[in-house]
């Protein structure tokens, strides 16, 4: 696990010893996710079930550290708690999106129930966008996050069609 916050990447002793447990334990996943939340406790907690599963993830606090985060190499989904403010999340994915390589880029919003017009926003971007809401089941957000990134064309039909997925094993949201 990876920190990226403002400009400064960090990796913390204890979490590449973890992350080696994780690797000898199960094979590494071959996405590479940033996790953005402007708290910290959160962000280490949902970072850390992340990269239990075996992903790649780098740790960003603003949405300007996510961005720079493509610096560190491809990022293939976006993980984002936006906190208190929906709208600047929206912006800067925005602006992550039209960086080249990136404008299908898939992104998982984690939000407050405040911010219950925010799926709304998430179903009507043109990339896979899911939205969540807290309180969060670690298992559902691994769901989500599975779907989001190795399922995209899926996602991408069920909405042209205006339809949800039926199949057992899919979340509601």
């Amino acid at each position: 696990m990876k920190k990226f916050d403002s400009g400064h990447a960090d990796s913390a002793a204890a979490s590449s010893k973890s992350s080696a447990a994780v690797s000898k334990a199960e094979p590494r996943k071959s996405a590479s996710i940033i996790v953005v939340d402007p708290n910290p406790l959160s962000l280490i907690a949902t970072a850390g079930v992340m990269d239990y599963q075996g992903y790649g993830v780098i740790c960003a606090r603003t949405g300007q550290a996510a961005i720079d985060a493509f610096s560190m190499g491809h990022q293939d989904l976006v993980l984002w708690d936006v906190g208190d403010d929906a709208a600047d999340a929206l912006s800067h994915l925005e602006m992550m999106r039209q960086k080249t390589g990136y404008e299908d880029l898939p992104a998982v919003l984690v939000a407050e129930s405040q911010w219950a017009g925010l799926e709304k926003k998430a179903e009507a971007m043109a990339a896979p966008t899911r939205c969540l809401f807290k309180p969060i089941d670690p298992n559902s957000l691994i769901a989500v996050v599975h779907q989001v990134l190795f399922m995209p064309s899926l996602v991408k039909a069920h909405r042209k069609r205006g339809s949800r997925p039926s199949q057992s094993g899919w979340v509601s949201l």
